[in-house]
């Protein structure tokens, strides 16, 4: 009797040209919470949330570099527009910053996805090690090389038979 649950996400998975999902608020509050506090970590919350992250990263950057702005002209004028042309050039910074670091943090965890399905095919790997390991390995791989050669033989000859009709 088993009990049809539902994987918790908070991320609107859609393929293109059909239309989102039909979700609520409660019910992403309520994903976000279980994936919050599964102690047992199945699913990284980090990942679903790297978009709001960023974006999170950038407007709070940005309202960090208008504050010294205005405390910049509240010493001088001078200081305040110097530091107002610096403006663009350090948003610019800060936003590419914080992609760069977003981006860096979205490969970490689609590599740890990788290596969990490296992982998986280990007692595979092992079992062709220790059939190669020892000294007579060499006999082990006469069936393969015995077929490989068959094949090309075989290969072979029909290509002389069609040369010589």
């Amino acid at each position: 009797m088993s009990k049809n649950t539902r994987v918790p996400q908070i991320t609107l998975k859609q393929k293109p040209g059909s239309l989102p999902p039909k979700r609520n608020i409660a019910q992403l509050f309520v994903d976000y919470l279980r994936i919050l506090f599964d102690l047992k970590f199945n699913r990284y919350l980090t990942v679903q949330l790297l978009p709001l992250l960023y974006v999170v990263l950038v407007i709070g950057g940005l309202g960090v570099i208008v504050q010294l702005i205005f405390d910049a002209f509240a010493h001088s004028t001078q200081r305040g527009l110097i530091y107002l042309l610096a403006f663009p050039v350090a948003a610019l910074v800060w936003a590419s910053a914080c992609r760069a670091t977003t981006e860096f943090l979205l490969v970490v965890f689609r590599m740890s996805e990788d290596v969990r399905t490296l992982s998986q095919i280990t007692p595979t790997v092992k079992r062709i090690d220790a059939m190669f390991a020892g000294p007579n390995w060499m006999s082990r791989l006469m069936p393969f090389i015995k077929a490989y050669q068959d094949s090309r033989d075989s290969t072979h000859k029909n290509t002389n038979h069609k040369d010589a009709s």
